[in-house]
């Protein structure tokens, strides 16, 4: 850890580095660190640091430069006006220049990243209106950015340098938790005010400055909120404050609560408007968490009250600019870009811009743990919610349980996640080069919407924190053999062999030496709207170690600083709501090896289905950058995106009777991995199957093996569309393989003008050796069939799929017809991409990449759209195993299944390359479960309205 002057040299030396640098380059040469290094040290003040302290300087900051940023991608409307990096350069930037030296000094923030988002910070405030215009104007824009990747340290930087430019008024909306606001107004002190605003508002004459305040004393925001206080306008009033005559600028950091935005533009209309005229000045409306309450979930001629006052602060002002932060942001992009009332004018929808932001390499994302190629997967451990265990949480405490459900114990893998984080304390403690001493640390545990079972669970774990403490206190100091004997030591240690074993220099002796002394402190906190101020950080300045028990509160923005264990058991089905529940996303640097994850296999599977949407969303940003589609285009396509349906609320979809989505099969593959269990209809899809081998026989087709003697792929190639048309109108497939519509596909390739779908390939897949063998094709052609674990779903009326992701295929059934040229295109492909991709995050691609099953089909690989047929043998029960379930499972295990797969080549005819779907109200509610319909509140009721 460095010491004081250690710092000193370091913090000189960064802001050498930042003004220095090349603004051209993301690099810094590690011989240009050592020779500023070197400079600075011939200062006398450093002459008592030693050689190995100056390298450990050295490298620390070298250390910090090797993380990388890169700018983002933004769609926007052309006919705006640029005006912020041409009037920089005379502009005094004051705010912008001691924020950044906040970053540096405090935050340890590298020189590369804080010049790459000065970049991208004078990008966005070039997309907010010019503020010193005459004229009005409302701008409406939206930043999509990852769960707990730096949003606040951004749309900070965006206030300072929108003030810097001009801007008068800041309204600063956070989430509608009292909890997440206090924490954004600590942050907002420490960034922008410089001061502590509960001072401010008690008009008290000894207040310090704090954060930013510390680099340059002379300028002060006004605040009209504070860490104590919402916004008031008795507060307002006895500051004596009038919009009309000020000089500097004003902050609000208020949430979105219905009553607290009615006085605020109350308070603006009777105390700063002249007559009925808006205020004639501007205003930054920066709206956090944006889809979160702010979007309209009712008719437009009487829109949800949060909705309308936002928009009626808007419009209070001549010049106003609306920028929404999000990492999700389907909702936003859902706002009918339209809508229009009279009394609040325009809605929220981003016609602007988007922008989408990446993230610094040492971030730890979705596409980190739950991505096929994580590198942070080594998170993840299964939680045991196997109904049949006594001691599993699905025994304990069901995924779907009522308010009223009584816990009477904690599972044993829910113990054995709070060992694990004692003993996470222990190893931070005592590895020096983790440089993590006097640091927060927490654990989170969200297995309940209700604040009652909430309570409950908090209350035996704190019972079980304090057996296990006592056992540290009693039995550390003892010899291994004797402390192992204290059921609790024994609990800790066997956490140890499995999870920590493989952590160097760290042995068990050590470990247990240390147990009391590390997690003596760890307190358990209840987190939820019956306890608004459990959890304060600030309050502990030798760092804070917390299990904090929850549910909502959990969510949406709050930081739980220092989390390294996470116990996660929830069945929401909306990807907005799971994605933001990952409060375990984010910056791990000096203990990431050590954080582990509990979520149950599905959540696992359902979190990696949201990854690859969210991430085609941002991808959908990135390649239509430099085209001249507007974000009003681009958001129509979005919008109708089949994988969107599964994103949010079905109140902010507005859906009606029925939904037409519009999504391009071009270069797509898609498959039934939700296969109906009834027997007559998989007897008719087998003989519909059948039925297809006997008429591409009868056209002569031989058959083809294009896998390998171990194990054959046979298939047919060149099969006229004709016999794959008659196909599809044979088979049924279950609805909830929703983008597997087969009267939608047939009307796509009959409709399809090009040539590309004139010719089929089908093929058989086939599986390892302890398969069934499969003589569909003849005695002369037998192969064995994969076996797929699964659940029973639907009653028993669906048997899904559930690999470790959740497909029915492996990623080389596409290779089927392809030649050895264009298997190596394929592979060239996923090399190419896996190396854009790395290098977007700053990071090296160590390992060879397999192609994946799309990458058969990419644009530059000249092939037949295929048909894969899957006849599947039922492997494993994976979960729910009821004696129903069971009973099913043992009848129908020696059964035959099938399902299907389609690939399709990269399509030409641009004309009519799309397919349409239709989901009505059933098909929607299908996909989304009881969860969305349920009316009475709970803590994931997005449209809550939180009161003080």
């Amino acid at each position: 850890m460095l010491n004081e002057l250690q710092k000193t040299l370091k913090n000189m030396a960064n802001m050498a580095l930042v003004s220095l640098m090349n603004p051209n380059s993301d690099v810094i040469d590690e011989s240009y660190i050592d020779n500023q290094i070197n400079q600075i040290c011939g200062l006398p003040m450093f002459s008592k640091l030693s050689s190995d302290e100056i390298e450990e300087v050295k490298n620390s900051i070298k250390s910090e430069c090797s993380i990388k940023l890169n700018c983002g991608a933004l769609i926007e409307e052309q006919h705006h006006e640029k005006w912020f990096k041409e009037l920089k350069a005379q502009l005094d930037m004051s705010y912008w220049d001691r924020y950044k030296q906040y970053l540096q000094i405090d935050k340890s923030f590298s020189p590369t990243i804080i010049n790459v988002m000065d970049d991208i910070l004078d990008t966005i405030t070039d997309l907010l209106g010019n503020p010193n215009r005459d004229c009005s104007y409302k701008r409406r824009g939206l930043i999509i950015g990852d769960v707990q990747s730096g949003k606040t340290a951004n749309y900070t930087g965006l206030i300072c340098k929108a003030v810097d430019a001009g801007y008068k008024v800041v309204v600063l909306l956070t989430g509608m938790i009292e909890k997440l606001r206090q924490q954004t107004q600590n942050r907002i002190d420490e960034g922008f005010v410089g001061r502590n605003s509960d001072a401010i508002i008690k008009q008290q004459d000894n207040n310090i400055d704090i954060g930013v305040g510390r680099y340059n004393k002379d300028i002060h925001p006004v605040c009209l909120t504070s860490t104590s206080d919402d916004f008031k306008q008795k507060n307002a009033n006895n500051l004596n404050f009038d919009l009309r005559n000020i000089n500097g600028a004003v902050i609000f950091v208020v949430k979105k609560n219905s009553s607290v935005l009615k006085g605020l533009n109350k308070w603006l209309k009777t105390f700063n408007q002249n007559g009925d005229n808006p205020i004639d000045n501007s205003i930054l409306v920066i709206d956090d968490e944006a889809d979160n309450a702010s979007v309209n979930t009712k008719k437009e001629e009487n829109p949800t009250v949060i909705n309308s006052q936002i928009r009626e602060l808007l419009k209070n002002f001549t010049k106003s600019s609306y920028v929404g932060f999000t990492a999700t942001p389907f909702a936003n992009i859902f706002i009918d870009p339209d809508n229009f009332n009279e009394m609040v004018e325009a809605d929220l929808f981003p016609k602007d811009y988007v922008y989408s932001l990446n993230s610094p390499s040492n971030y730890i994302g979705a596409r980190n743990i739950f991505g096929e190629d994580g590198d942070s997967s080594y998170m993840l451990a299964t939680i045991d919610d196997n109904i049949t265990n006594p001691e599993s949480i699905e025994n304990i405490l069901p995924l779907k349980h009522k308010e009223t459900a009584i816990v009477e114990k904690i599972p044993d893998d829910m113990k054995t996640a709070i060992a694990t984080f004692f003993l996470s304390n222990v190893i931070q403690d005592v590895d020096e080069l983790r440089n993590r001493k006097n640091t927060h640390r927490s654990m989170l545990i969200n297995v309940s919407r209700f604040t009652s079972v909430q309570g409950q669970v908090s209350s035996l774990v704190n019972n079980y924190v304090k057996d296990l403490q006592n056992s540290c206190r009693l039995y550390s100091n003892l010899p291994k053999e004797k402390a192992l004997n204290d059921k609790f030591i024994k609990r800790l240690y066997d956490a140890y062999l499995t999870i920590y074993k493989h952590i160097d220099g760290i042995d068990w002796e050590c470990i247990q030496r240390n147990l009391y002394s590390s997690c003596a402190s760890i307190s358990v906190i209840t987190v939820n709207k019956d306890n608004k101020n459990s959890l304060n950080y600030h309050n502990y300045k030798n760092g804070l170690r917390v299990i904090a028990v929850g549910g909502m509160s959990l969510s949406r923005g709050l930081t739980l600083e220092g989390l390294v264990v996470s116990y996660f058991y929830r069945n929401s089905t909306m990807y907005d709501t799971l994605m933001q529940m990952g409060r375990w996303f984010g910056y791990r640097t000096g203990y990431e090896d050590l954080c582990k994850i509990w979520m149950s296999e599905e959540s696992q599977e359902w979190y990696r289905h949201i990854s690859d949407a969210t991430d085609e969303l941002r991808d959908e940003v990135r390649r239509h950058q430099d085209s001249d589609l507007t974000p009003k285009e681009f958001g129509m396509r979005v919008r109708s995106d089949i994988a969107t349906l599964l994103v949010t609320s079905r109140n902010k979809m507005r859906s009606t009777e029925s939904r037409e989505c519009v999504i391009s099969l071009s270069g797509e593959t898609i498959e039934t991995p939700e296969i109906l269990a009834d027997s007559n209809k998989n007897q008719n899809n087998i003989k519909a199957t059948r039925e297809m081998i006997d008429d591409v026989n009868s056209l002569g087709i031989p058959v083809s093996n294009g896998g390998s003697s171990s194990t054959p792929k046979y298939g047919y190639k060149n099969v006229p569309a004709s016999v794959i048309l008659d196909f599809l109108e044979k088979i049924e497939v279950s609805p909830k393989n929703e983008a597997f519509n087969t009267a939608t596909i047939r009307r796509f390739i009959a409709d399809y003008n090009g040539y590309e779908l004139k010719k089929w390939d089908i093929a058989f897949a086939s599986g390892e050796a302890e398969g069934s063998p499969v003589t569909i094709l003849g005695e002369k052609y037998t192969f064995r069939n994969p076996r797929r674990k699964f659940s029973i779903e639907n009653g028993g009326k669906i048997f899904k799929m559930m690999g470790t992701k959740r497909r029915l295929g492996t990623s080389s059934d596409g290779r089927f017809g392809l030649s050895e040229d264009d298997l190596q295109k394929a592979r060239d492909i996923a090399t190419a991409r896996a190396e854009i991709k790395a290098k977007e995050i700053g990071k090296q691609r160590q390992k060879p990449v397999n192609p994946k099953q799309e990458d058969y089909f990419s644009r530059g690989i000249v092939r037949n759209p295929l048909l894969t047929i899957y006849f599947i043998t039922l492997s494993e029960l994976c979960k729910d195993q009821t004696k129903e379930n069971q009973d099913i499972f043992d009848k129908c295990k020696s059964n035959l299944y099938v399902g299907f797969g389609i690939g399709i080549p990269t399509l030409t005819d641009n004309q009519t390359k799309y397919a349409r779907y239709v989901l009505n109200k059933v098909a929607l509610q299908n996909l989304y479960g009881e969860e969305v319909y349920n009316d009475s509140y709970d803590e994931d009721d997005d449209d809550y309205e939180a009161i003080d």
